[in-house]
């Protein structure tokens, strides 16, 4: 790895310090009025001191969330955050083909990519403008719209594979961390549709096009028949185990859901001391990236009178 990686993790190390703690949280939860919190979350710099009007809390949280796009741009030594930032390009992706498709057009912020780079080549059907993965996605859905297939789940659905594929093709030139990483997000994604799709006796059809490449587990297609009990015996001692179980005996998403951004913390804090990898950088991101979901899901708590107990069970472990 790159020597800047010493460099930049020292700085990351300095910056742990201010990460939220689950004392900072409580103090969250136990304000009992929105003006409370805004001022809470104004404490804890949240916004890094950006001028948004008092109470304005999507604006609160739009500004963070910048502030953790230009913190990877910032830190994406030699391209090791490349398979990061391009997820918001994929976004737009989706966004630009959806509008095509007759939807109304919202783009989100920019990752690797110029929204207008991808927003022409696409108005003028320039595809081989594309990066690659960009292009199949585009071409297969573009095709899907001229002959009247193409609904928003088959635009989600073509837009993530192609997604996935270009992040396991980046991801070969990284660290075993952000590899791993991602090769375990594509697997939980896929245990998720799996078993929501099965939990609304949905063809196997359903799952086999929402299916994303890039894991390391090959044979829920073939399982697709079998009971929840025999999918747990596969995964047993498996850092899905607990999300998948969780899910098996509820069907309850969120909790899912908490259980695997859990398990995906867990192991990026692992290597979090390993000062000649991207590591560092990447467990600091997420647990920024943690504290600001938790910080939204209390405050919608708090807007719809959701008691702290509640908030608790849907909150994810923080890094600090």
């Amino acid at each position: 790895m790159s020597d800047k990686f010493v460099y930049q993790n020292a700085r990351i190390k300095s910056r742990e310090t201010k990460l939220l703690t689950s004392q900072s949280l409580q103090r969250l939860l136990e304000c009992t009025t929105l003006s409370d919190a805004f001022r809470t979350l104004l404490d804890m710099g949240f916004g890094g001191g950006a001028q948004v009007a008092v109470g304005d809390f999507d604006a609160l949280f739009e500004k963070e969330g910048e502030r953790q796009l230009e913190f990877l741009k910032e830190f994406n030594v030699d391209g090791a955050l490349d398979a990061f930032l391009i997820q918001y390009d994929y976004l737009n992706l989706k966004a630009l083909l959806k509008a095509r498709a007759g939807g109304k057009l919202k783009t989100f912020a920019e990752g690797l990519y110029a929204v207008e780079q991808l927003s022409t080549a696409l108005e003028q059907d320039k595809f081989e403008e594309l990066p690659v993965h960009f292009r199949r996605a585009a071409e297969f859905v573009c095709s899907g719209i001229a002959n009247g297939t193409a609904t928003p789940r088959k635009i989600d659905c073509a837009v993530d594979r192609e997604m996935y594929a270009d992040i396991a093709d980046r991801t070969k030139r990284q660290g075993k961390l952000i590899r791993t990483y991602f090769e375990t997000r594509a697997d939980f994604a896929n245990l998720s549709t799996f078993m929501r799709c099965r939990r609304y006796a949905l063809d196997k059809q359903i799952y086999l096009e929402s299916e994303v490449p890039g894991g390391n587990i090959s044979y829920l297609k073939d399982i697709y028949e079998e009971s929840d009990e025999k999918l747990l015996e596969r995964l047993k001692g498996s850092v899905y185990f607990d999300a998948v179980k969780t899910f098996a005996e509820d069907g309850n998403i969120p909790s899912f859901e908490v259980e695997r951004d859990n398990a995906l913390l867990r192991m990026v804090k692992s290597e979090k001391d390993d000062m000649f990898s991207a590591a560092p950088i990447l467990a600091y991101h997420l647990g920024r990236v943690t504290e600001l979901g938790a910080a939204k899901l209390i405050i919608a708590g708090i807007k719809n009178k959701v008691v702290p107990s509640k908030i608790k069970e849907r909150m994810r472990e923080l890094y600090a």
